[in-house]
C-alpha cells in the first residue's frame, strides 16, 4: 500500500514537472512570435522592440508615464512602454532615430528621449545631474548627451553626434536594405556616402554572437544597436555576415574597421567572411568565449561584460594599432577503406592554434556536454568547471597516452621522432590555454612572430602537465618550427582534434596544415600615464 501512495507522489510530481516544461516552453514560443508581430506593426516607425527584463528597475512607461515591471524597449533608441496598447500608440507619436523621413543633413537635429536616464550623467548646458524619479530630463539617442528640461531650449538644435562623430555612419548618408533571404531579418547597408561634415571619418561595423559571454553578447548587441546606426551592427543569428559586409568592396573609398564580439568559433568564421573581401580591413575582438586567447595578446582583455562602455571603446578602436596575423588552413583527410571514405575531408580556417591529443580530448568532452545541456543554464563559470572536470578525468584515464606510436610528424617535409607524448600543438599566437605562453622559454633562441609564416609545435605529456603550465611550474616540450606541417595517423584509431577552440573527431588519414593568409588585426594602444597616475 506504501508503495502505492509514493508511487502517486511520483507520477504527480513528474506531471508538475513535465506541465511546468511544457509551459515554459509555449511562453518563449509565444514570446517570440508576440516580438515578431510587434515589430511588423510598427515597422513604420523604425522601432525595434525588445522584452525589458523584470530585474531592470526605476524605469517608465514613455506612454501612460507609469512605473514599468515588463514591457518594451527599442534597441535602437532605448525608448520604453509598458504594455502594447503603449507600445502601439508611442510609435504614431516618436519616430525612431533611425527614420528615414528624418536623416536630412541640412537639418539634422538632436533625437531626444524623455526620461530613463542614468542618475550619474550630467546636463550639457549647467553642468548638474541629470536624471531622476519618472519622466524627466531628455537624452539623444545619437550623440547621447542629456539636458535637463528647463535647459533643453538652450542647447544646441544640430546633432554633431559627439565623441561618436568619427565611429558612426550618419543615417543620412547610408541606405539600408532587406535581403530577400528569410533567415536574414535585418537591415543591412546598400550605399554609403563618405560625410563631408566629419573630419577623420572612419565607420566602425560589428559583428556580435548574442549566444556568446553567458548573455552578455545579447546585452552587447542590443548596447552597440543603442550608440550606432543600427545597420553598423551585425547579428550572426539572424543576418548573413557577407550580406553585411558587402558594401565595404562597393566603396573603397570607405576606410572602415571591423570589431567581432564571440568566442574563439565566431571569431573564426567572422575572419573567414572577412578575408574573402577584395582589401585588407583591420578587426578588433571583444572576448565573450572561455579562453579567449587572440584577445589576450591583442591586449583586449580575457574577459568581457555586456555592460561595457561602448563610447570609450569605439575611440579605443580608433586608436589601435594595426598587426598582421598568419591564418592557416586545416585539410583532414580521411583514408579509404575498400573505395570508401571513413570520415568525409574537412577543411576548415586557424588563427590561433590546432591540436589532435589529450587537450582535444578535452575540450572535446567538454564541447559535447555543453551541447546537451539547456542554453540557460550555460555560463563561463559552467564551462571552466567542464574544463576542470574533463581534465581530472584524464589524469586518470589517459585516454591518448602513446600518440607518439600512432602518429607520423612532418615538419617542411622531414619527418620527427616524437618523445612520449599525450598531445601535440601547433602554434600561432604567443597565447594558448586561456592565458598560458608556452613559447615564451624558447623565445630566445627560436623567436616567435605572428606574422613570419611560421608555426610554432609544441607537445604536452599529460593532462596533469598541462595544469602545471597553467600555473607556471612546468613548460611545454620544444619539437621545433616549421612553414608547413603534415600529420600521418596510424591504424584504425580515432584521434581528437582541436581548432580555436571547436574540437571534433578525426579518423585515420593525413593532416595538411598550411599557410592560407595574412589578416589584419588591431592591438589596443597602451596609453602612457601621466602626472600622479604614472608612480601608482
Amino acid at each position: 500500500m506504501e508503495m502505492d501512495v509514493y508511487d502517486e507522489l511520483l507520477a504527480a510530481a513528474l506531471f508538475i514537472i513535465f506541465s511546468t516544461f511544457v509551459l515554459w516552453v509555449f511562453r518563449k514560443l509565444w514570446a517570440v512570435r508576440k516580438r515578431k508581430t510587434i515589430n511588423d506593426t510598427s515597422s513604420k516607425s523604425g522601432h525595434y522592440w525588445s522584452p525589458i527584463e523584470q530585474n531592470e528597475q526605476h524605469n517608465y512607461c514613455s506612454g501612460c508615464r507609469e512605473h514599468i515591471v515588463s514591457g518594451y524597449e527599442c534597441d535602437n533608441c532605448l525608448l520604453k512602454v509598458d504594455n502594447i496598447n503603449c507600445l502601439r500608440s508611442i510609435s504614431t507619436k516618436i519616430q525612431c532615430k533611425v527614420n528615414q523621413t528624418l536623416c536630412r543633413k541640412e537639418t539634422f537635429d538632436h533625437h531626444w528621449i524623455c526620461g530613463n536616464i542614468g542618475a550619474d550623467l550630467f546636463c550639457e548646458v549647467c553642468e548638474e545631474l541629470c536624471g531622476d524619479v519618472g519622466l524627466q530630463d531628455y537624452r539623444c539617442s545619437w550623440c547621447w548627451r542629456v539636458v535637463h528640461t528647463k535647459c533643453k531650449p538652450k542647447f544646441t538644435l544640430h546633432c554633431d553626434f559627439g565623441r561618436l562623430r568619427r565611429t558612426i555612419i550618419p543615417p543620412y548618408c547610408v541606405t539600408t536594405r532587406k535581403p530577400g533571404n528569410r533567415n536574414q531579418r535585418m537591415a543591412v547597408i546598400d550605399k554609403v556616402e563618405v560625410p563631408t561634415d566629419i573630419e577623420k571619418w572612419r565607420p566602425i561595423m560589428v559583428i556580435v554572437n548574442p549566444k556568446s559571454g553567458s548573455g552578455a553578447g545579447k546585452q552587447l548587441l542590443r548596447n552597440f544597436r543603442a550608440h550606432l546606426h543600427p545597420a553598423q551592427v551585425c547579428d550572426v543569428l539572424k543576418s548573413n555576415i557577407a550580406a553585411s559586409l558587402r558594401w565595404i568592396d562597393e566603396h573603397p573609398e570607405v576606410d572602415v574597421r571591423i570589431l567581432i564580439a564571440g568566442g574563439d568559433g565566431t571569431i573564426c568564421s567572422a575572419l573567414d567572411q572577412i578575408d574573402t573581401l577584395s582589401r585588407r580591413i583591420p578587426v578588433a575582438v571583444l572576448p565573450l568565449g572561455t579562453g579567449n586567447d587572440l584577445s589576450r595578446w591583442l591586449k583586449w582583455g580575457k574577459k568581457c561584460g555586456g555592460d561595457i562602455d561602448v563610447i570609450k571603446l569605439m575611440e579605443d578602436i580608433q586608436e589601435a594599432e594595426v598587426t598582421l596575423v598568419d591564418r592557416w588552413t586545416i585539410d583532414a583527410e580521411s583514408q579509404k577503406k575498400l573505395g570508401v571514405r571513413l570520415q568525409s575531408n574537412k577543411t576548415l580556417s586557424m588563427t590561433n592554434y590546432v591540436s589532435v591529443g589529450v587537450d582535444a580530448c578535452v575540450t572535446l568532452g567538454m564541447q559535447n556536454t555543453r551541447e546537451s545541456i539547456p542554453r540557460a543554464m550555460s555560463s563561463r563559470l559552467l564551462n571552466k568547471f567542464l574544463f576542470f572536470t574533463f581534465g581530472t578525468r584524464d589524469v586518470f584515464e589517459r585516454a591518448c597516452k602513446g600518440l607518439n606510436e600512432r602518429i607520423d610528424l612532418y615538419l617542411d617535409d622531414v619527418h620527427i621522432n616524437l618523445p612520449d607524448i599525450e598531445g601535440l600543438i601547433f602554434l600561432n599566437i604567443p597565447y594558448w590555454g586561456a592565458g598560458v605562453k608556452p613559447w615564451a622559454t624558447y623565445n630566445d633562441s627560436h623567436r616567435q612572430e605572428c606574422d613570419d609564416e611560421t608555426l610554432e609545435v609544441f607537445a604536452v605529456t599529460s593532462s596533469f602537465h598541462i595544469a602545471q603550465m597553467q600555473i607556471g611550474l612546468a613548460s611545454p616540450l620544444c619539437i621545433g618550427q616549421a612553414k608547413h606541417a603534415k600529420l600521418v595517423f596510424k591504424g584504425n584509431h580515432s584521434f581528437p582534434m582541436q581548432s580555436d577552440g571547436e574540437a571534433w573527431v578525426n579518423s585515420a588519414g593525413t593532416v595538411l596544415i598550411s599557410h592560407k593568409c595574412k589578416t589584419a588585426m588591431l592591438r589596443k594602444a597602451e596609453k602612457q600615464s601621466t602626472g600622479c597616475g604614472m608612480f601608482f
